[in-house]
C-alpha cells in the first residue's frame, strides 16, 4: 500500500526522489560491452575520439583525457611549473579539491571572496588579492554559472598571470558566447557521476595550444613519450623515451566509450535540464523565505546544479533540520558548499576565521541543493516542488 502524506495543505503519495540518479542507457551499456570485447580496454581509440569530440565542444581547442577533473587541474596547475612561494588565487566556496592541488603542484592557496549571492569569485576580490608571488587565477564555475570572465580576465592580463579554469560543473556553459574553458590557458571538466554527463569517473583538460596540451599529456603517462597504443597497435614498437617525471593519471578507453556515448545526448538531457530549471523557478522565485543564485546574465549556465539560499532571519527552522525533514518526506538535499577556510585542517593552516569571507560564508551557511537531473520524471519535480515549498510555508516565521 503506497504511503500518503499531508504536504502543503495537499494529501499526496509519498515518493522517493534521490538527490542524483545518472541517465544511463542501452547506448553507454553497449559501448562499453562493445570496448570490453575489443580487447583494448586502457586508453587507445576510444579516448582519442572522446577528446576530439569533447575539443568540438571547446572551439577547438585541445583536449586531454584524464581520470578526473581533480587530476586535470592538478597537471594544468604542475604545466604551469610553480615554484615555492608561488600563489594561486581561488574562491573557497567550491569543493576541496580546487585548494587541495594548488598545494600539491607546489603552490601557495589564496582565497578570494564570492560575489554577492553569485556562489562565484569576485574579480574585484581577486584584483585586492594580487601581490608579485601571484601566478594564476582558479575561477570556479559554481553550479555551471559562469563567473565575470570579462573581468577576471582584466585582471589577469594586467597583472600578467594565468588562468586556469575550474570547469567541473560547467560543460555546456558559455560566457558571452565563448565556451567554459577557453579562457585561459586551461579548463578542466569532470565526468563525475553526478555530473551533466559521466564517465563513472573521469575528466578532460582543454589547452590553450597544443604545446600546453602536450605537456599535460605527458605529465598524465608518467613522462612518457608515446602512448602504448601508438607504441604497441600503430607503430609496433616498445621502446620509449621518459622525457619527464610524471603521473598516472590517463583515461580508460572503458571511461571514454561510455563517455562519448553521453556526449551524444548532452543536448537532449540539457534540454531537460531546462525544463526543470524553469519548473523550479517557477516555484521559488520571488518567495520571501529563500534568495535564488545571481547568474550573470551574459553567460549560458550550464544547469549543472539548482541551489536555494534559506533565509534564517524570515525561516524559523535550522538548515540541518530542514534538510532533514526534506529527507523524512522522500527528498534527498546536499550541500554546494562548505566553504573550505573553514574545514578544520584549512584554519589551522591558514588561521582563517569566521568572517574572512563574508558572501562566501553567507551562502555556505545557507544554500542548499534540490534534486536536478534529467532522470527526473515530472511527478519527481512537481513532488520536490511541493515538498520544498511545504517546508518553507510551515517554518515560516
Amino acid at each position: 500500500m503506497a504511503l500518503v502524506i499531508y504536504v502543503n495543505n495537499r494529501t499526496i503519495e509519498k515518493r522517493h526522489v534521490p538527490y542524483h540518479r545518472s541517465l544511463i542507457t542501452d547506448s553507454e551499456i553497449e559501448a562499453v560491452v562493445a570496448t570490453l570485447r575489443s580487447g583494448w580496454l586502457t586508453a587507445g581509440p576510444q579516448t582519442t575520439a572522446f577528446e576530439v569530440a569533447f575539443s568540438d565542444l571547446k572551439a577547438g581547442l585541445p583536449c586531454v583525457a584524464v581520470n578526473s577533473c581533480t587530476a586535470g587541474l592538478f597537471l594544468a596547475l604542475r604545466a604551469l611549473d610553480l615554484q615555492p612561494g608561488d600563489e594561486v588565487i581561488t574562491t573557497p566556496m567550491t569543493f576541496v579539491a580546487t585548494a587541495n592541488v594548488v598545494q600539491h603542484a607546489g603552490g601557495e592557496v589564496v582565497f578570494a571572496d564570492t560575489a554577492g549571492n553569485s556562489m562565484n569569485i569576485s574579480a574585484e576580490a581577486v584584483a585586492e588579492r594580487i601581490t608579485p608571488k601571484t601566478r594564476a587565477i582558479l575561477p570556479v564555475h559554481v553550479g555551471g554559472n559562469p563567473c565575470d570572465m570579462a573581468a577576471l580576465m582584466e585582471v589577469a592580463e594586467a597583472h600578467r598571470v594565468e588562468i586556469i579554469e575550474d570547469c567541473a560543473h560547467a560543460i555546456e556553459g558559455e560566457f558571452a558566447g565563448r565556451p567554459l574553458g577557453s579562457f585561459g590557458m586551461a579548463g578542466a571538466f569532470s565526468f563525475y557521476p553526478t555530473k551533466n554527463i559521466t564517465t563513472g569517473e573521469g575528466g578532460m583538460v582543454s589547452c590553450r595550444d597544443a604545446e600546453i596540451a602536450h605537456r599535460v599529456r605527458l605529465l598524465s603517462r608518467h613522462g612518457v613519450d608515446k602512448g602504448t597504443y601508438q607504441r604497441m597497435e600503430q607503430e609496433g614498437e616498445p621502446l620509449y623515451d621518459v622525457v619527464l617525471p610524471g603521473y598516472k593519471c590517463n583515461m580508460t578507453d572503458l571511461q571514454a566509450a561510455m563517455g562519448l556515448a553521453q556526449l551524444k545526448r548532452l543536448g537532449e538531457m540539457y534540454l531537460r535540464r531546462k525544463e526543470i530549471f524553469a519548473k523550479y523557478e517557477a516555484a521559488f522565485q520571488g518567495l520571501d523565505m529563500v534568495d535564488c543564485i545571481d547568474r550573470d546574465v551574459r553567460g549560458k549556465s550550464a544547469l549543472h546544479l539548482y541551489q536555494l539560499l534559506l533565509k534564517p532571519e524570515v525561516l524559523v527552522i535550522s538548515r540541518g533540520k530542514f534538510i532533514a525533514e526534506a529527507r523524512e518526506l522522500g527528498v534527498e538535499l546536499s550541500v554546494n558548499y562548505t566553504p573550505i577556510h573553514l574545514f578544520s585542517w584549512y584554519r589551522s593552516r591558514f588561521c582563517a576565521v569566521p568572517g574572512a569571507f563574508p558572501n562566501a560564508e553567507y551562502c555556505g551557511m545557507n544554500n542548499i541543493s534540490l534534486p536536478f537531473y534529467p532522470a527526473m520524471s515530472d511527478l519527481d519535480v512537481e513532488y520536490v516542488i511541493l515538498v520544498i515549498s511545504g517546508l518553507l510555508n510551515k517554518y515560516h516565521r
